[in-house]
């Protein structure tokens, strides 16, 4: 009995704070209707009534003018509402949209260009070292010059080598002392004889004989000692030699012997 007694009277209370409320005694202003909460509203230039036409169909929307158009709701009860909220976009894909690739920003970095390679080279022609010997002063000079003239730096030398064998006696004091010499050959059976009358360090010694090979001098020489020549002897008659180097294309060695005629015969390899 107690608990109802309580909860009538807390009904009480709670009926009498809800009066207060609604009159505005607890310093709330008191709400005075419709009219009021419709002029609270946000855009209320946009409310329109709504209700439903004889055939249930809803009322047309408002021309396409304006920037939010106005989906109004229908009450059954005949109430004024709001202007809806704008709808969102259709958002059924557009196929065609679809179909269109991605296309790339058009701040996107662009790939480096590829650096040309370099020209290439022409080749160079294959070159051979080659080596002319036993040239004269003259054949050497014209050789080299011509090596020059079309751009190849020959290395020249030269060497004494024997160019013939003397057979001979060895140079007397005097021109009597060389005569004295041909009479006691000749008596010995050497009448082939000679005296060298220039003036050098061969002046006046008795020659016998000149051969391009030392094995036919020293022949020439066994026979005088046989039939009693004692003083009798070999002298190599030197001479120089240049010798020319150089490596040149292949192709010119044809043009730089015509230079010198005879000296594709001298001509050999390099010895390293």
């Amino acid at each position: 009995m107690t608990v109802l007694r309580f909860l009538i009277i807390l009904l009480l209370m709670l009926n009498i704070l809800a009066l207060a409320a609604i009159q505005g005694w607890l310093g709330t202003p008191a709400p005075s209707g419709e009219p009021e909460r419709i002029a609270n509203q946000l855009n209320p230039e946009h409310i329109r009534l709504s209700s439903e036409t004889a055939t249930g169909a809803p009322v047309a929307a408002e021309p396409a003018e304006q920037t939010t158009a106005a989906s109004p709701s229908a009450d059954t009860n005949g109430l004024l509402t709001s202007e809806a909220t704008p709808s969102p976009p259709d958002p059924t894909p557009d196929p065609a949209r679809e179909a269109e690739p991605p296309t790339l920003a058009a701040t996107a970095p662009m790939p480096p260009a590829a650096a040309e390679p370099p020209p290439a080279e022409a080749a160079s022609p294959p070159t051979v070292c080659q080596a002319w010997g036993g040239l004269s002063a003259d054949e050497a000079e014209r050789l080299s010059a011509r090596l020059r003239r079309i751009g190849v730096t020959a290395t020249r030398s030269r060497s004494e080598t024997p160019d013939s064998w003397w057979v001979r006696i060895p140079p007397q004091r005097s021109r009597a002392e060389a005569e004295a010499r041909v009479a006691e050959l000749r008596i010995l059976g050497v009448t082939d004889t000679y005296i060298v009358p220039e003036p050098g360090p061969t002046q006046f010694a008795v020659s016998l004989g000149v051969f391009k090979t030392e094995s036919r001098a020293r022949l020439l020489l066994g026979q005088l000692r046989e039939r009693g020549v004692r003083n009798a002897g070999i002298e190599p008659r030197m001479t120089t030699a240049h010798r020319i180097q150089a490596s040149l294309p292949v192709a010119q060695l044809r043009n730089v012997e015509q230079a010198v005629p005879g000296v594709g015969a001298k001509r050999q390899a390099c010895t390293r």
